[in-house]
């Protein structure tokens, strides 16, 4: 059998596991029917396909990678489904340059369509600044703590009279809110940086 065209009828469910079998064929058309689920993971073991057209159905999930291995593919059209996920990169899907071959599919991203951004990398950089963040806070209230303790702990050998302990536990307070305040602008000002 050289050819299967089942196209324009009202066909549903998902596409048979069985046409996978069909080694021979080279032409497979069923489009304009009601199918539904995923594209046959083994769709590749079809390697004397020439034309596919799965278009103006509601076929969803991911293009399997096996598409790669449809090496005598000339002709393709997924467009119209639910399709989504990176379309597979092989030499001859490299040479199907016509994105209209792929549209309605919203999902769909990759050559020749648009690239695809990664949902995991902006997770990633927010968690690291979010990191970052906590970590130059630690470090902040750390300095602080030390400074302050140094003071409080060495004033009281260094000053035994009260007027210089209070002169002294004064100057500290100072120095204490100066440093917050400084900590204060200078995290606004990272967040102002890193917002942008």
């Amino acid at each position: 059998m050289a050819g299967i065209d089942l196209s324009g009828n009202s066909l549903s469910q998902e596409i048979p596991n069985g046409l996978t079998t069909l080694l021979a064929i080279r032409y497979l058309n069923l489009s304009g029917n009601h199918l539904s689920g995923f594209i046959p993971e083994d769709i590749g073991n079809l390697v004397l396909l020439e034309s596919l057209d799965l278009s103006r159905s509601q076929l969803s999930g991911e293009m399997p990678p096996s598409f790669t291995d449809l090496k005598s593919i000339t002709v393709l059209n997924l467009s119209s489904n639910s399709l989504s996920g990176r379309i597979p990169t092989g030499d001859q899907l490299r040479t199907l340059d016509d994105p209209s071959i792929y549209s309605n599919n919203l999902g769909l991203c990759g050559f020749p369509l648009e690239d695809c951004v990664s949902s995991s990398t902006p997770t990633q950089t927010e968690t690291s600044l979010d990191e970052d963040r906590e970590t130059l806070w630690f470090y902040c209230f750390v300095a602080a703590g030390f400074i302050s303790g140094f003071w409080l702990y060495w004033g009281t050998f260094l000053f035994r009279s009260e007027t210089w302990r209070y002169s002294l536990y004064q100057y500290v307070d100072n120095m204490q809110a100066k440093v917050t305040k400084k900590m204060y602008s200078c995290m606004k000002r990272f967040q102002a940086n890193v917002s942008e």
